[in-house]
């Protein structure tokens, strides 16, 4: 079992346009990237507040089925299984979550929400598709952050349509 920050991101460093839309993604999906077969390893999703918005906006919860937190200070209508947290309980809640799910903790987003993980040491691998495409602003990978992290390569693919994914191992340094 891993906890796994997996995002695409521009080659800009953003994984969204300022107002949180993602539909400059939409020439890139394919099956080749293999998304569908992350999802089924995943068993609990962790995401800030302004992404699990996003996630609603498209319909039906799209992981159902699969433990979850929502990073926030706000009093939320969560799906079954899905609890909110704030920054300063995310730690103990991502023990009990590595304890309580069978698969992968899936780092959904946004950047506050990995940043407060990865100075939490809670982050065990970054996997990154980057996609051929400058947006010039936006909400960062990661956001601003003072800590140096130390990244170990795993694994580079290119793949047909532009993207190339790149997969890094979290070091302490």
């Amino acid at each position: 079992m891993r906890t796994v920050y997996y995002a695409a991101v521009s080659a800009d460093g953003f994984i969204a346009t300022t107002d949180g839309g993602v539909a400059w993604l939409d020439p890139f999906q394919s099956p080749e990237l293999g998304y569908e077969e992350f999802l089924a390893s995943v068993g609990a999703v962790v995401l800030g507040r302004a992404t699990f918005e996003t996630a609603l906006s498209f319909g039906a919860w799209p992981y159902a089925g699969k433990r979850g937190l929502v990073v926030t200070s706000h009093t939320l209508e969560l799906p079954p299984d899905v609890r909110g947290v704030s920054v300063a309980e995310l730690p103990a809640a991502m023990r009990e979550l590595r304890v309580e799910s069978r698969g992968d903790i899936w780092i959904v987003g946004g950047g506050q929400t990995v940043r407060a993980c990865l100075d939490a040491g809670l982050v065990d691998e970054i996997e990154l598709y980057v996609v051929p495409r400058l947006l010039g602003t936006g909400i960062p990978l990661v956001a601003p952050r003072e800590a140096l992290t130390k990244l170990e390569r795993r694994d580079t693919r290119t793949f047909g349509n532009g993207v190339t994914m790149l997969r890094f191992g979290v070091g302490r340094l």
